[in-house]
């Protein structure tokens, strides 16, 4: 098996080389860099953007024509249809040059390129090929990364992704461009690595059609386990008839990463130095989720998923149950609007994940690096600086595909009120509002690999799901199987373990502070979480920073009441 695999390993790493020898590139006038990411449909207009974009700010190659055989020379020369279409839209006279029909009054005439070129891999945008392709060295220029910088942690602890701090300050698109509960996810080891594509955080869509064929209340905008619970029961019980198989539920799916940290728990301590999910708040959300599925019937079981009968769409099953009215509530994020939008106008509200004490929402999303091995670096980076772009933010706000990654943008009457959808008007404000006041980046921990995190994570609730273990042995396993992760992972750097060690010996004195009853200085914080949890309870040194008045707004500025419902 291992001879198959490593001969496996090597007819694909060949048949990458072979593929990027034989590309284009080298016939292309303007140099080209690619972009793996999915094959969304606003791809091509997302890169259309950017090649316009570059004209606009200056990033092209000017060329000046004097002569009718300078504009033939022009046109001869090996533009892509892509760049073909940028100089047309570009340039006042870049049609008339393409098209052989500038007159010869109108010259000298001056035509701006586009620096570089971009093009679509949507082929390689599987993490494991990406990791092939990049110990190989022939791996795209840009990387999409997902779940809010968790694979760019793994890419950028593997050496495949390059620094762009002082591109970032150089080109304007550093952390304070976006929102500040986002920045920490942008970096790995304290330097800046990424930008936001599209930051999204689960929330929860309403179908207002589904609540009032029931008869039944819209829920509030912000609301506890208790009455989520209450809520969901009511519901059920008035959606289904009695005596037949149940087919609607109150919501497809729980946000267990928000309930948790309502409760004041994440995965690690302060420094990251130690899991903390073997703790009672841990197991009574995974309780919950069990007794929400297996007893009251508000979330649909794995046995539920499978017998439904879903019409195939592209954005896939839970999506067209929930406008067919299967579900009342739907956990996603803005970016379903681009689904949403194929069924016409569905009847829409959104709701925050129910809390018990700290309302949060988890903001993440995709993001752009650079491959450091890209021999066009420097011109992928104009990629980065392009999401912090007017052109790019509003082409986010028009086609709904999670937020903006300017903050700004969500201001907009384009953002709010978008003319043409009026059903959707009150959902937007949601999102932005949640991600500007309440919204916590995912906790990442130098120490272990974020996938190995998240792979233990679903493992525990699967073994509470099937019953397996009981929640409070499934926290315990959970907590003894990161921290052995930990241990490898430092045994196997002498730079981590020095670094580990200088947290172990800083949470010692977070310990004794909080055991004390005196504050803690922000900077000992290592954790986004608790940076958060500590401003809300009052315990830090500094008594007004910018971290606890955002914490302050998380309690209720610009947010609806707990009793506040959507019209």
């Amino acid at each position: 098996m291992g001879k198959l695999f490593g001969a496996s390993s090597i007819v694909l790493v060949a048949a990458l080389l072979l593929t990027h020898w034989s590309e284009p590139d080298s016939r292309s006038e303007t140099p080209v860099i690619y972009w793996v990411i999915d094959p969304a449909p606003t791809r091509p207009e997302q890169i259309a953007s950017f090649h316009h974009w570059q004209i606009k700010e200056g990033h092209c190659s000017t060329h000046q024509l004097a002569t009718l055989a300078d504009v033939e020379a022009f046109r001869t020369r090996r533009w892509s249809e892509a760049m073909q279409v940028a100089i047309r839209a570009g340039n006042p006279l870049g049609a008339a040059v393409l098209d052989g029909s500038v007159a010869a009054s109108d010259l000298p005439v001056e035509l701006k390129v586009p620096k570089v070129e971009m093009r679509l891999d949507a082929a390689s945008n599987d993490l494991t090929k990406k990791l092939i392709q990049g110990v190989s060295g022939v791996a795209g220029d840009v990387l999409d990364t997902y779940n809010g910088g968790m694979q760019m942690q793994f890419l950028a602890s593997a050496g495949m992704l390059a620094d762009v701090t002082e591109d970032a300050r150089r080109l304007g698109f550093g952390p304070d461009k976006t929102y500040p509960a986002l920045a920490p996810a942008l970096f790995y080891n304290d330097r800046q690595y990424s930008f936001s594509r599209n930051p999204a955080q689960l929330m929860y869509w309403v179908n207002k059609e589904t609540f009032a064929r029931h008869g039944r209340p819209l829920p509030p905008r912000r609301w506890t386990f208790e009455e989520f619970e209450a809520a969901g029961k009511a519901f059920v019980a008035a959606a289904n008839p009695p005596g037949k198989r149940q087919s609607v539920f109150f919501a497809n799916s729980a946000d267990w990463l928000s309930m948790r940290r309502s409760l004041g728990l994440s995965v690690f301590n302060e420094t990251l130095t130690r899991c903390t999910l073997n703790d009672p708040r841990n197991a009574r959300v995974y309780a919950l989720i069990h007794k929400w599925t297996y007893e009251d019937h508000l979330l649909p079981s794995a046995a539920d998923m499978q017998s439904f009968t879903s019409e195939g769409q592209p954005w896939g099953g839970s999506l067209d149950l929930f406008r067919r009215g299967h579900f009342g509530l739907m956990a996603s994020g803005r970016y379903a609007l681009m689904g949403f939008r194929r069924y016409g106008k569905l009847p829409l509200a959104v709701v925050e994940s129910p809390h018990d004490g700290i309302p949060n929402t988890t903001l993440s999303g995709g993001q752009a690096t650079v491959f450091a091995g890209s021999p066009h670096r420097d011109l992928a980076v104009l990629f980065l600086a392009f999401y912090a772009s007017e052109d790019y933010n509003m082409q986010i706000v028009r086609d709904g595909d999670g937020l903006p990654p300017i903050p700004q943008y969500t201001d907009r009457p384009e953002f709010l009120r978008p003319p043409d959808y009026p059903n959707e008007w009150g959902c937007h404000e949601a999102f932005a509002e949640a991600a500007k006041t309440i919204a916590i980046v995912y906790s990442f921990s130098p120490f272990v690999q974020p996938e190995v995190v998240q792979r233990f994570e679903y493992m525990a609730l699967g073994e509470v799901m099937s019953d397996r273990a009981t929640p409070a042995e499934a926290a315990q396993r959970i907590a003894e199987r990161i921290d052995r992760e930990i241990q490898m992972t430092v045994g196997e750097s002498r730079l981590l373990r020095e670094r580990y060690e200088q947290y172990t010996a800083l949470q010692i004195k977070i310990d004794a502070c909080r055991a004390a009853g005196r504050p803690v200085p922000e900077e000992w914080l290592k954790n986004p979480f608790h940076r958060r949890l500590y401003a809300l309870r009052g315990w830090l040194a500094e008594g007004d920073n910018a971290t606890e008045r955002a914490a302050r707004q998380a309690t209720g500025a610009n947010q609806p009441g707990p009793g506040a419902r959507h019209e």
